[in-house]
């Protein structure tokens, strides 16, 4: 058997430090005597087993789905299958090869034997008229079906302390942007570091906003200009007016002084029908309804102040919302107030700008007016002379010829902060209320109850405005976020002749509180003329007996009383 050796060569240091072994004889150390009794004194430990840290647990969601890159390319047709010889681009060519296929023998039965099957399916088209249109002219009923939206972006203030949404305006040339203003209304619970700037969000780029706004003092409202994109209006929390240009970059091209600006927070502002599209107004709760020319943002091109119509001593009502349609009327403006009432305000040229009716004003012959303030006022994009309202725990719909609500929702238990009509459907309204939720009415289906509630945030909703298509919806929250909603076809396509429909409900509705109205006034009439002829009565018995008390001191009866005065009666 063969003997393998191998020598490992190291050195010494490499060892490490040598062991010195020594062959030594076993020993005892020590001894322990067997003690029966310790066994009973042996207790089983229980094991527990515990983890302690100091790393506080969290978790790691993301939501955003990533982005797909569309590329586009180009592709060349060539035709092919022609043989060698034949130059398919020489139609000569082609054509003389064409001819002499077709004399083949072989192309003949081919061609036979694909006709057989297509006999039959030519058959069957001369029996059933495959393009017929069927109920042609013919409009289907409105049918109920389950109405959805969902939630298709989200858009968070990038600051770190929370503001809220205060007001939403979209782009006037499609839903491709959004500006939204964000600003801190708890009073006196801002801190020294509350960021300001406002930011436009672009539909396609949910991440970062697509530019910021820069100011002095937190926006309270913006809008895009109707006429020019580029233009855009923000009141201030501070009372200025800014003027932004786009093309000039994010700080505003002008501001109102303060001067002649709110003395309040602007609550809301809006462009004006004009020939050079630079004219808007805005509303505060210094009880001012100012109009500007962003041209001259140093004066004030007219003003309105917002009373409550007292001769003797008026009082001054805040305003929180202003509408203005130019299909109502382009001198019609409609304020909402701190005190729950409606303004109708009209801007007649070369006079000043009055108050012409209070809604829901009780001392101006109103009723029905909200417990809080009107944060919302929207006219029907359909029917003009009605409008919704949202102030309190419900929202309201008026007509401009009735000084109260004629129609209206049943109160929540949520306050109601943001309200605005469907810009495609007469009958269809959206309510934003303060517990995260989005109520969507639909008069053309149903008015007792709410067609579909959607919870879109955990916190209060604080703005909500519907894009122009009426296909998406975006709402704000008290957090700072913006949610894009897609509405579904039920929400955005309209039934058949709805606006016929929806404006002989509201006219129903409104010949029907004209009717009460008149009756209450015939019944009051009656009833005073019934308690002054009472009235009357007695005081003519009341006379007549003190008559006779007199006549009777005196002695005088019978015929030395004289005549009696007219109408009262003769005395015994």
């Amino acid at each position: 058997m063969n003997e393998y050796e191998y020598i490992y060569m190291k050195k010494r240091k490499d060892f490490g430090r040598h062991c010195n072994f020594v062959s030594e004889d076993a020993r005892i150390l020590a001894q322990v005597d067997r003690n029966p009794h310790s066994g009973d004194m042996y207790v089983e430990q229980r094991i527990h087993n515990a983890v302690f840290h100091n790393i506080p647990t969290m978790s790691e969601h993301s939501v955003n789905t990533a982005r797909v890159k569309t590329n586009n390319r180009a592709m060349t047709h060539m035709e092919g299958g022609w043989p060698k010889e034949i130059d398919s681009s020489e139609a000569q060519d082609t054509m003389k090869y064409r001819k002499r296929l077709e004399k083949d023998p072989q192309y003949v039965a081919a061609v036979r034997q694909l006709t057989k099957q297509t006999v039959t399916c030519l058959e069957q088209s001369t029996t059933i008229d495959l393009f017929e249109i069927y109920f042609q002219g013919e409009e289907p009923d409105h049918l109920p079906e389950n109405l959805t939206m969902k939630t298709v972006a989200l858009f968070k203030d990038p600051s770190e302390e929370k503001r809220s949404v205060t007001k939403i305006g979209w782009h006037p040339e499609g839903p491709t942007k959004l500006v939204g203003s964000y600003s801190n209304l708890r009073f006196q619970r801002t801190s020294d570091d509350i960021p300001l700037a406002s930011f436009i969000w672009d539909i396609a780029e949910r991440n970062s906003p697509l530019m910021e706004l820069r100011v002095s003092s937190p926006l309270l409202c913006c809008q895009y200009n109707y006429k020019n994109p580029d233009f855009l209006v923000g009141g201030s929390y501070n009372g200025l007016i800014n003027y932004y240009d786009l093309r000039k970059g994010p700080a505003p091209v002008a501001k109102s002084s303060v001067e002649v600006g709110h003395w309040d927070p602007v609550y809301d502002v809006v462009w004006l029908q004009s020939k050079t599209g630079t004219e808007c107004a805005s509303v505060s709760s210094d009880g001012r309804l100012l109009f500007w020319d962003v041209r001259k943002m140093t004066e004030v091109h007219d003003e309105c102040t917002l009373t409550d119509g007292s001769k003797e001593s008026p009082k001054t009502l805040g305003g929180v919302a202003l509408e203005w349609m130019q299909e109502a009327g382009p001198t019609k403006f409609l304020v909402g107030s701190e005190h729950g009432i409606v303004l109708s305000c009209t801007k007649r040229p070369k006079k000043q700008v009055e108050v012409g009716t209070w809604f829901g004003a009780e001392e101006r012959g109103g009723f029905g007016r909200h417990f809080g303030p009107v944060y919302s006022v929207k006219r029907n994009p359909f029917h003009v002379k009605f409008f919704l309202t949202a102030g309190d725990w419900c929202a309201k719909i008026w007509m401009e010829e009735l000084k109260g609500p004629m129609m209206q929702t049943h109160y929540y238990p949520a306050f109601i902060s943001a309200a605005s009509w469907s810009p495609t459907r007469a009958g269809v309204f959206f309510l934003a209320r303060h517990d995260g939720r989005l109520d969507t009415w639909d008069y053309f289906y149903r008015m007792n109850e709410v067609a579909l509630t959607q919870q879109v945030s955990d916190r209060a909703l604080t703005s909500l405005a519907v894009q122009t298509q009426g296909r998406l919806a975006a709402v704000g929250d008290a957090g700072g976020t913006i949610t894009l909603l897609s509405l579904c076809d039920g929400l955005v396509d309209p039934g058949p002749n709805e606006k016929n429909l929806i404006g002989l409900t509201f006219d129903r509705e409104m010949k029907r509180e004209k009717n009460l109205e008149l009756i209450k006034k015939q019944t009051g009439s009656r009833q005073n003329d019934k308690d002054a002829s009472k009235n009357q009565g007695d005081e003519d018995a009341l006379f007549a007996e003190r008559e006779r008390a007199f006549f009777s001191e005196l002695g005088m009866n019978g015929d030395e009383l004289g005549p009696s005065l007219p109408g009262m009666p003769p005395p015994a």
